[in-house]
C-alpha cells in the first residue's frame, strides 16, 4: 500500500509538471526572462488586494487609526503601481523575445489559469484607483473586462478541447480564469455597468458551483498535491469571499444570498487554517502568492460583513484579518525579493 501511495504522488507530480512542452526553446537558448512564470500575476492581485483592504479598514476606522489606515492604503497602491508595471513590462517583452516559451506556458495544464490573472490584476488596479483617479480607473476597467472575457473563454475552451487532462492537475487554480469572473462587478457597479456585472457575476457563481466539486473530488480520491503547489489551496477561499463583495455591490446590502456567501467563505477559510501546517513546510516558490489575494478577500468581505450587519466584534475581526495581511505581504516580499537574489524564481521547471 506504501509502495502504491508513492507510486500515485510520482504520477501525480509527472501530470502536474507534463512533458517539456514542445513549444519551448532549448534551455540553453534561454534567458531569465523566458523562464519568468506567468504566476507572477497573482502577486499583482496580492498587492492590489491589500491595498483595497487598506482602503477598507480606513473605511471602519477613526480619526489617526483611519489616517494611518489611509497611509497605508496609498504606500500599498505605489507598490502595487511599481510592481505590476514591471512585471506586466518584463511579461510582454517575454512574450516578444521568447514567444515559444509564452505558448508552452499557454499548453501547460497547470499554468495555462495564471493566464488570466493579468486581467483580473487589471480590475483590482481600477477598483484601488477609483477614489482618487475615476477617468483612469473606467478605461483601465474597460481593459480588464475586455481581456478577461477574452481570457475566460480562452482557457475554458482549451479545458474543453480535443485531448484528456489528467484529473491529478485540477486544482484551485482552476478557479481563476472561471470564478475571477466575481471581480468584475467590485468596480462595474459604481463605473455604472450594472448589466455587464450581472453578466460577469452570475458566470463567475455558475462556474464555482461546476468546478467546487470537482476540485473537492480531486482531494478525497486522488494523489496530495505536490508540495509546491500546496499553497493554492488558499484560493479556495477567494470565490466566495469575492463573490460576496461583488453581491453586496450589486444588491446594495446583506441579504439570504450575502450570508450564504460569507457563510462559505468562513468555512472555507477554516479548511485552510487547517492545512496551515501542511501550507509553512512547502518549499518556497511563485505559489506562495497564492495565499495573498484570499487572504486580502477574506479581511475586506469580513470588514463589509461587519459594518453593513453592525457588529463591532467581526468589525475588530477584520481588523486583525488586516494586520495579518500586512504582516504576510511583506513576507511574501522580502521572501520573494531573497529567492529572486539567489537565482530560484525564474528558472526551468
Amino acid at each position: 500500500m506504501k509502495l502504491e501511495r508513492v507510486m500515485s504522488q510520482l504520477q501525480a507530480v509527472e501530470a502536474f509538471e507534463g512533458p517539456a512542452p514542445r513549444h519551448a526553446p532549448p534551455a540553453h537558448e534561454e534567458g531569465a526572462l523566458a523562464h519568468m512564470p506567468v504566476g507572477l500575476f497573482g502577486m499583482v492581485m496580492g498587492l492590489a488586494g491589500t491595498t483595497l483592504a487598506s482602503q477598507a479598514a480606513a473605511r471602519v476606522l477613526d480619526g489617526s487609526l483611519a489616517a494611518a489606515a489611509q497611509w497605508i492604503a496609498l504606500a500599498a497602491a505605489g507598490v502595487t503601481l511599481a510592481v505590476g508595471s514591471f512585471i506586466f513590462l518584463a511579461y510582454l517583452i517575454k512574450l516578444l523575445r521568447y514567444p515559444r516559451a509564452v505558448v508552452g506556458e499557454w499548453h501547460h495544464h497547470v499554468r495555462i489559469n495564471f493566464f488570466p490573472a493579468a486581467s483580473i490584476a487589471l480590475a483590482l488596479v481600477a477598483t484601488m484607483l477609483l477614489p482618487h483617479a475615476p477617468g483612469v480607473a473606467r478605461v483601465v476597467w474597460i481593459i480588464a473586462a475586455i481581456g478577461h472575457a477574452v481570457g475566460f473563454v480562452g482557457v475554458v475552451s482549451h479545458w474543453m478541447g480535443p485531448r484528456t487532462i489528467p484529473v491529478a492537475t485540477l486544482n484551485p487554480a482552476w478557479f481563476i480564469p472561471a470564478v475571477g469572473n466575481v471581480v468584475m462587478p467590485i468596480a462595474g457597479v459604481e463605473l455604472g455597468y450594472l448589466s455587464v456585472s450581472w453578466l460577469f457575476f452570475g458566470t463567475g457563481i455558475m462556474f464555482w458551483l461546476v468546478l467546487l466539486p470537482m476540485v473537492i473530488h480531486r482531494f478525497v480520491f486522488e494523489a496530495p498535491l505536490p508540495p509546491k503547489l500546496v499553497p493554492t489551496l488558499a484560493i479556495l477561499i477567494a470565490p466566495p469571499a469575492v463573490a460576496f463583495i461583488a453581491y453586496v455591490k450589486l444588491a446594495g446590502g446583506l441579504d439570504a444570498a450575502a450570508q450564504v456567501l460569507y457563510g462559505a467563505t468562513i468555512a472555507f477559510a477554516l479548511l485552510v487554517f487547517a492545512a496551515a501546517g501542511r501550507i509553512v513546510k512547502a518549499p518556497f516558490g511563485v505559489p506562495f502568492w497564492a495565499l495573498s489575494f484570499p487572504s486580502a478577500g477574506l479581511t475586506i468581505a469580513t470588514l463589509t460583513y461587519g459594518a453593513k450587519a453592525g457588529i463591532p466584534g467581526v468589525v475588530y475581526a477584520g481588523l486583525g484579518l488586516w494586520v495579518f495581511l500586512l504582516v504576510l505581504i511583506v513576507v511574501l516580499l522580502v521572501r520573494t525579493l531573497v529567492a529572486q537574489a539567489q537565482g530560484k524564481i525564474c528558472v526551468p521547471e
